[in-house]
């Protein structure tokens, strides 16, 4: 049976605010309120904690109604970084805003902004977002597999749905290997290969913001490293006047959009040999292999996989491609 603190109703407020900081609330249940007594659903009798800060308490055996959590909003469509949610706006098209609010306080009780996302708007990759219900929360700071990433909401892009793919990503990068990331971000996939390998990234991103984050982030990390990171501020077409030809064993595009409008930097940057991690939004009907070829006729193609659902039967995809010695 579950187990419950039973305090008075006046020091109800500040009781379960102890009980919150010491993450000793059940969110599995709901708050019973008897006459002038509240009883707060706790996971554990902790009561050599609790009795350290609250006075005059009991932990009993109760009954309290089960929370229902049902939640309209997709995986895909929803992003909870820390203490802010993001969602798409085709969200809205099927439920209220009141009800979209509720539900996701509902699952994440902590959150203290909720933010929609317009569209992602500009070559700068800058989201539009609009405040939809709490505080106007700007700067958050989350982590992937330990590694910080300082983040300015509206600012840059990024998406934490991609944290598997950076690691996916650095793991398959060869020791001593000079990689281009060419268009970075704020350093996702760059800052986990210089944390898994002894190698040199070049990361390259358009947006100052971005950049300057990107700087942040390396700072912020930096203790981690096993390779090295060289940050770059350029438009990509740029980098051909900047980096020597044939002279990258590893190049990673993640411009879903765009990244076929490129294919000059890849093919003269990259040694014959050498791996492109190219990526691409198609279709689930659409031949994503023969789109891929048409531009990039005569790589050897080792496949393509889907990473990321961008919308209904529209997917973001990573196509692994090998430069022949010929081009």
């Amino acid at each position: 049976m579950p187990l419950c603190l039973s305090v008075a109703k006046s020091k109800a407020s500040s009781v379960l605010e102890v009980v919150k900081r010491a993450g000793l609330l059940s969110e599995e249940y709901k708050i019973m309120h008897l006459n002038n007594t509240v009883l707060i659903p706790i996971k554990k009798p902790d009561t050599d904690l609790l009795r350290s800060v609250i006075e005059d308490f009991s932990v009993v055996e109760c009954n309290p109604p089960r929370r229902s959590v049902h939640v309209s909003v997709r995986v895909p469509s929803l992003d909870h970084l820390g203490d802010v949610v993001i969602v798409r706006r085709n969200v809205l098209d099927y439920t209220s805003v009141e009800e979209l609010v509720q539900r996701i306080r509902t699952v994440y009780p902590r959150v203290r902004a909720i933010w929609v996302k317009e569209e992602t708007a500009n070559h700068y990759r800058k989201p539009l977002l609009r405040l939809l219900w709490g505080e106007e929360i700007r700067e958050i700071v989350v982590k992937e597999y330990g590694i910080l990433f300082k983040v300015k909401l509206g600012d840059v892009y990024y998406n934490s749905r991609l944290a598997e793919e950076h690691r996916r990503v650095a793991n398959v990068v060869k020791c001593g290997e000079v990689v281009l990331d060419a268009f970075c971000g704020i350093g996702g996939f760059a800052l986990h290969i210089a944390v898994l390998k002894p190698s040199m990234v070049i990361a390259n991103d358009l947006n100052p913001d971005a950049y300057e984050l990107l700087v942040e982030n390396i700072q912020l990390n930096r203790r981690k490293f096993k390779g090295s990171i060289i940050p770059l501020n350029l438009n990509t077409r740029d980098l051909l006047s900047v980096l020597r030809e044939r002279s990258m064993d590893r190049i990673i595009a993640d411009l879903p959009h765009q990244s076929l409008d490129y294919v000059e930097v890849y093919t003269s940057l990259l040694k014959p040999g050498g791996v492109l991690h190219l990526y691409i939004i198609s279709g689930q009907d659409e031949n994503v292999e023969r789109k891929v070829l048409e531009k990039l006729e005569g790589w050897h193609l080792r496949g393509c996989v889907s990473v990321l659902e961008y919308a209904p039967k529209v997917l973001i995809y990573r196509c692994d491609l090998v430069k022949p010695h010929t081009v």
